[in-house]
This record gives C-alpha cells, sequence and structure tokens, in this order.
C-alpha cells in the first residue's frame, strides 16, 4: 500500500498495524504478519529512522505511530522535490537533443545532403534546376488529380528538350486524370515523343527524383505550398526509387484501359472501398483519388447499386464477400 513512498511490503504491513492497533507490541505484530521479531525490530527502526514513529510517552521501549497526514507530509514534499529535479533534467535533456538535431540539420545542409525549400516558388526554381541537370532519366509522383491545361502546356518545352538529350521519362498519375482531356491530349503527345505515363488509383506523396541521385519530396504532403526537400542521401533517395519502381510495376500504362468484368470493380473502385473502410470521409476519399467529392459519391452509389446494398455497411459487407476488399 505504501510502497510508492518508498517502503518496503513488510514495512509497509507493520506501520499499518501499529495505526490500527496502538497497543500492540513488537510480538503481537510478529505473531499477525507470522514474522520473526528480528524482522518487525528492523522494521521499526526504519519507520523510526523515516520519522513515522515516536517512542512512546505512557509505555517506556515501545513506539506509537504518529498521524500519517503529519508522518507523511516530509516524505510527500522530499518526494515531489525530487519530481521537479527530474523534470529539469528532463527539460534540459530535451533542450540539448533540440539543439543537437540542428546542428545534426545543419550538418548534412552544409554537406550537401538535404536542402530545405520554403515556398512555391523557391520549389518551382529548384524542379527547374533539377530538369536542366538531369542526364539521364527523371521519374516522378503525380498525386493530386489532373493538373490544369496551361501548366501541362508550359512543362511542354521543358519536356521536349529532355527527351531531345535521351534523358528518360517516367510519371505515374492517378487514375482519375483519365477522364481530363488536357491530360490525355498531354500523355498522347508525350509518348509520340518518347516519355512514359502510367496511372494507378492512389499515390503516397508528390515526387521527383533526377538521375537516381537527388530527389524532391514535399515538406508536408498535406499542403505543397509549404515548401519541399532537396534529398541527396544515397540510402534515401534509393529507397524513394525502390518505392517508385513497385508503384511503377503495378500501375497502368496510359491509353491502356484495364481489364475489368462486369461484376468486378476497377483498381481505383476498390482503392475507393479500401479508404472508405479506413475511416476516411467522403472529402478525405476525394483528396486521395484526386476527383472531386461529387464524383466520390457517384461511384460509391454505383458501387451500392451493383451490390444491390441498402447502405454502405451493407456494401462493405457484400463487397468483402465478393473478394472485393
Amino acid at each position: 500500500m505504501l510502497e510508492s513512498l518508498g517502503l518496503d511490503e513488510r514495512t509497509s504491513s507493520v506501520y499499518q498495524l501499529m495505526v490500527l492497533h496502538q497497543d500492540w507490541g513488537m510480538s503481537e505484530i510478529a505473531s499477525h504478519l507470522d514474522l520473526a521479531p528480528q524482522d518487525v525490530r528492523d522494521a521499526l527502526d526504519r519507520l523510526a529512522r523515516l520519522s513515522l514513529l515516536r517512542v512512546s510517552s505512557e509505555a517506556p521501549g515501545m513506539f506509537s505511530a504518529i498521524n500519517p497526514s503529519i508522518s507523511f507530509a516530509a516524505l510527500l514534499t522530499k518526494q515531489e522535490g525530487e519530481l521537479e529535479e527530474q523534470r529539469a533534467r528532463v527539460s534540459r535533456a530535451r533542450q540539448d537533443i533540440a539543439n543537437l538535431t540542428s546542428e545534426w540539420v545543419a550538418a548534412r545542409e552544409t554537406h550537401g545532403f538535404a536542402e530545405r525549400l520554403i515556398g512555391v516558388d523557391a520549389v518551382r526554381n529548384r524542379l527547374d534546376m533539377l530538369a536542366e541537370e538531369a542526364e539521364s532519366e527523371v521519374i516522378s509522383f503525380m498525386p493530386g488529380g489532373a493538373q490544369s491545361a496551361a501548366a501541362l502546356a508550359a512543362s511542354r518545352p521543358l519536356d521536349e528538350r529532355h527527351l531531345e538529350r535521351g534523358v528518360r521519362m517516367r510519371t505515374v498519375y492517378l487514375d482519375s486524370v483519365r477522364n481530363d482531356r488536357p491530360t490525355r491530349e498531354y500523355a498522347a503527345w508525350l509518348a509520340e515523343i518518347g516519355g512514359h505515363i502510367r496511372t494507378t488509383p492512389t499515390l503516397p506523396l508528390r515526387m521527383v527524383i533526377a538521375d537516381r541521385r537527388t530527389a524532391l519530396v514535399p515538406l508536408d504532403p498535406g499542403d505543397s505550398k509549404q515548401g519541399a526537400l532537396i534529398l541527396m542521401s544515397r540510402g534515401v533517395v534509393t529507397a524513394l526509387t525502390a518505392l517508385f519502381e513497385v508503384v511503377w510495376e503495378t500501375s497502368v500504362p496510359f491509353g491502356v484501359q484495364e481489364a475489368q468484368p462486369a461484376d468486378d470493380v476497377s483498381a481505383q473502385e476498390r482503392e475507393l472501398l479500401r479508404l472508405l473502410r479506413s475511416g476516411l470521409t467522403d472529402e478525405g476519399v476525394a483528396r486521395q483519388l484526386g476527383v472531386s467529392v461529387r464524383t466520390t459519391r457517384r461511384m460509391v452509389a454505383s458501387i451500392m447499386e451493383r451490390l444491390e446494398a441498402r447502405g454502405r455497411f451493407e456494401a462493405g459487407y457484400e463487397a468483402a464477400k465478393r473478394g472485393w476488399l
């Protein structure tokens, strides 16, 4: 009971008996707890050292327990002081770690392992530099759905220069861009001059990798406006390149329509069901798929109709039965 205050189980038991039975002596306590007299004597000595007992004025050689609210006040104060000291040590350690982390990041930036870009303009400028400096290959993930016709038109001269210099280009978009006319036209044009585009239901983040040596990723995948990181660590870039290759192999080439049996779902619909099962709202699913909320709800309604389900819960159950999930 009192172990949290630094008393072992035996000493705590002796003290409790002395509180409950103030007229008991050592022999009664030893008998009740089935302890040797020496064990009880050791416990009493410890309690006396902690100022939890006082010598009885009525029975010389006997001890009496002090009121617990008084006797334990000093112990509690001591423990509170130790806790404050521990908090102070933890706070100092946390600050030391933060300082070391800052030095670590600064050292990596100094040695060319990372570069932080703040703001959209800085990111665009750095992307242009990466593209111009690329010698053999540029690979990228492009989540977020279809790009504007203006943005696609602006990228054409740069893409053309890449391919003329023999730089291989591979890009993975979301499946939703297949429904966007400017993107279809851009993909057809890029394929004609040697570029490669594939699509997949969802992508983990926006990413560009040049020559398998330099990678650009967002500081915050949920808000690209915050800026980006340029990564040049061989281990990190190798891992990101491996991620790209896995996604590339499972993506569908642009211009090729995924085969879909009448009683099955497309990869995009299957991903929609998986995202809904994970607890995402319609808005969250729409962001992941790169479509509007209205399109998301229309897809859900279509799936429910094919499953003859009256609600989303029933649709999830039927989809699982058919192996769609």
